[in-house]
């Protein structure tokens, strides 16, 4: 079982299946625009033949099948049909509700379906490196929360899901401008990613709603 990916594109190509009925949450927010190739709703669309998403806000023209998205909050939302997979990538860490979230796929998961969370991992190693500097590493603006494997996974369970698995990804191929301190850094995490997983940028859970007992 792999505990690392490059970045989603390998994670969704592991994934995610052709005969999934996958639901993006924040499709359209993803750090780049619809076309460049680093899209991550661009990789689910081929990687399974029927997906569908939800955003705050999106531009229905851009879309090839327009009536399978809906403008709505990730902390409520139904649709009629119910998913194999939920896809939230990059989105648990913007919520003021996060169990409300989790309420809405338990909605809208098919029996034995999965949830697919992908978020920042509160302990990579650029944020404990500038912890030596900072008093704070730096942070999204737009962030309410950042999570590790162990408190992620306590949020899952008391909202009843259980996770099936853990992973990182090393990047999430979006460029910024480095200054050189950043460009020291990666050297180290390219290092320090042939050992470990545990410093990656993003964590990733799999998981399940837990079964009740009769």
């Amino acid at each position: 079982m792999k505990t690392s990916y490059r970045n989603r594109h390998e994670l969704i190509s592991d994934q995610i299946h052709k005969t999934d009925r996958v639901l993006d949450v924040g499709f359209w927010g993803q750090g780049v625009s619809v076309d460049d190739q680093h899209w991550i709703h661009g990789s689910l669309l081929r990687a399974s033949d029927e997906v569908y998403g939800i955003d705050l806000d999106f531009d229905p023209s851009k879309l090839t099948n327009p009536s399978r998205y809906r403008k709505a909050s990730a902390e409520d939302f139904d649709f009629e049909e119910r998913f194999d997979v939920i896809f939230a990538s990059e989105v648990i860490e913007h919520l003021s509700n996060p169990g409300l979230f989790l309420a809405s796929c338990a909605r809208n998961l098919r029996d034995g379906g999965r949830l697919m969370i992908t978020t920042p991992n509160c302990f990579n190693l650029y944020n404990i490196a500038e912890k030596f500097s900072k008093s704070e590493p730096t942070v999204n603006k737009d962030h309410t929360c950042y999570f590790n494997s162990k408190t992620l996974l306590r949020l899952l369970a008391k909202n009843g899901w259980e996770a099936e698995k853990i992973a990182f990804i090393y990047s999430l191929d979006i460029e910024f401008k480095e200054s050189w301190k950043k460009k020291v850094l990666n050297v180290l995490y390219a290092g320090a990613s042939r050992f470990t997983p545990k410093f990656l940028e993003t964590l990733v859970v799999v998981a399940k709603r837990r079964q009740r007992l009769i």
